[in-house]
């Protein structure tokens, strides 16, 4: 029993002694510094169908869209529908951007929206318009009666369209 006094003293007096301690003890700051990063730019290179294809330095934060623009916007019969232009780019990507591909489902003249007929190579609102005001289309041809297109365009725009 004395043994068991003698062993709960001695235990309270190294838990006082501790907790005086640690009142005592200097008290430790860490203080973080902040770090400034600073935006790298990034380096991509633009391929496919792309007005200047190459190598260009962009600022951090660039997106596909900038890209295509650095390399001097998109050709005629690039496929846009097949990249994300609000995707980021990294330093050191490849953006290509691909070739519009004549094997995809062709647009009818007859009932395509203002919208379809926009993502046409080589074709904008006005264009668009007169497209669908000229209708009906009883063969691809046909467009050579709109205000605007040519043979050229009409060539450009034959593995697109139907009537």
């Amino acid at each position: 029993m004395a043994r068991l006094r003698d062993l709960l003293s001695l235990a309270y007096l190294l838990a006082v002694l501790g907790l005086a301690g640690a009142t005592l003890l200097p008290k430790l700051t860490v203080r973080f510094a902040p770090v400034e990063l600073e935006a790298q730019p990034v380096v991509v290179a633009v391929t496919g169908a792309v007005q200047r294809p190459g190598v260009y330095t962009l600022p951090s934060g660039a997106r596909v869209a900038d890209a295509l623009e650095q390399a001097g916007g998109p050709t005629l019969d690039a496929d846009l529908l097949a990249l994300d232009l609000a995707a980021p780019v990294g330093d050191g990507e490849t953006l290509h951007v691909p070739h519009a591909s004549p094997s995809r489902v062709k647009v009818s003249l007859n009932r395509a929206t203002l919208e379809e007929l926009e993502a046409l190579p080589g074709i904008g609102p006005t264009k668009a318009r007169r497209i669908m005001e000229y209708r009906p289309y009883l063969r691809v041809e046909d467009l050579l009666r709109v205000p605007g297109i040519g043979e050229k365009t009409l060539e450009r725009l034959r593995p697109y369209v139907m009537p």
